[in-house]
């Protein structure tokens, strides 16, 4: 029997998608006709926006989140590369400092700031153990940071958020892209300017769309800009609408109705601080597993630094690889294994990315206890072919 052919039954497999995005959806949420979800309503109806549950995503979101009451929240469309390029054009001024240890935060680093004349630049690399090589230039105009890195699965710890805060300097923007964590880690409250999010991680709803969260520091920088930017990245046009709960451009509305679901479900089971828990329950079992196992270990040998939403297991034996686990899986022929688990094309190093996000066991760890039977079976075979 060929190895990619191994068969396994309905009961090994697991029934829930680890993907790192679009991650895992609310199983009420995945279970909804498509009628009910909005997709053929105006994205400017009153009772969609205002009155309806455009502004109850926002709010939703900002209690779930602890963002402060004088932060301005709103919906940009396109996602979160497009949000980075509008932040990174409409609030830096002469000077960007960031965080790169990962093909995400390089591209928020260097590809999009990359763009714009007559800046100056300063960016933290990873060492070989992929943690920041020290910190950034805490007075940069506008500070970069990455507190959960998807690709290799690296965090940002509190303090570390916190030290740049802190030492901030007097015309100092600080920006989180919190893409693979919104929803799923409790960061230091307000210890930033700007927060951008996708929604398509632990807050389980389709990629396409991001959530921009601006300090009054942040709404001030904008409207005093006097770059010539772009109309659709100039935030002074997208702010023109957050006091009707409306977007610059047609959203993906099914998005931010998958998000609100998200979100209620859950600020009624916990908040934030039960989403972190069940996220870090889900990524120890597959720690603890890894840690025993002959062919995989965490990439992040330091805890502190180690990502609870998105975890990387590093594959320790030759005759593994990553596109070879993600084959297989493929050949269950079960649709939230389509996608493999194989590791980020970024990344040198054989390993494998799980999303370990809330929705994608709202129980425990059942479905990682099945992905983790599956991955031994996997290795095993792979080893002894």
């Amino acid at each position: 029997m060929s190895v990619t052919n191994l068969i396994f039954s309905d009961l090994e497999l697991p029934t829930s998608s680890f993907s790192c995005g679009p991650g895992q959806g609310l199983p009420s949420v995945r279970k909804a006709l498509l009628h009910e979800t909005f997709f053929e309503r105006s994205h400017r109806a009153a009772d969609i926006t205002y009155d309806g549950f455009y502004k109850q995503c926002t709010e939703n979101l900002r209690t779930l989140l602890h963002i402060p009451a004088d932060y301005t929240i709103f919906f940009f469309p396109g996602g979160a590369t497009a949000a980075m390029d509008a932040v990174v054009w409409s609030l830096a001024r002469n000077s960007i400092s960031g965080v790169d240890i990962g093909a995400f935060s390089h591209l928020l680093c260097e590809a999009i700031s990359g763009r714009l004349d007559n800046v100056s630049r300063h960016f933290v690399t990873a060492d070989k153990n992929f943690l920041p090589q020290g910190l950034p230039d805490t007075c940069a105009s506008l500070v970069l940071l990455t507190p959960n890195e998807t690709s290799t699965g690296v965090q940002l710890p509190d303090d570390y958020l916190l030290h740049v805060w802190n030492n901030r300097g007097t015309d100092t923007l600080v920006a989180w892209d919190t893409t693979s964590c919104a929803g799923g880690r409790q960061l230091p409250p307000a210890a930033y300017d700007i927060q951008i999010f996708g929604l398509q991680k632990c807050l389980g709803a389709g990629g396409g769309t991001c959530a921009i969260v601006l300090s009054p520091r942040a709404v001030q920088r904008a409207q005093q800009q006097t770059r010539n930017i772009p109309f659709f990245l100039d935030l002074r046009n997208a702010l023109h609408f957050t006091d009707k709960y409306q977007t610059l451009n047609t959203p993906s509305t099914i998005n931010i109705w998958m998000a609100n679901e998200g979100a209620k479900w859950m600020l009624a089971h916990g908040g934030i601080e039960a989403m972190e828990n069940l996220c870090k329950e889900h990524a120890n079992h597959l720690v603890s597993w890894a840690q025993n196992s002959p062919y995989f270990k965490p990439l992040i040998s330091d805890e502190k630094y180690r990502s609870f939403t998105t975890l990387t297991l590093a594959i320790t034996h030759p005759k593994i690889t990553g596109e070879k686990i993600a084959e297989i899986l493929r050949n269950t022929g079960k649709q939230n294994l389509m996608d493999g688990l194989k590791k980020y094309r970024t990344v040198a190093q054989e390993s494998l990315r799980i999303g370990c996000f809330p929705f994608v066991d709202t129980d425990g760890v059942k479905q990682y206890k099945k992905l983790t039977a599956v991955l031994d079976k996997i290795a095993q075979r792979l080893v002894e072919k």
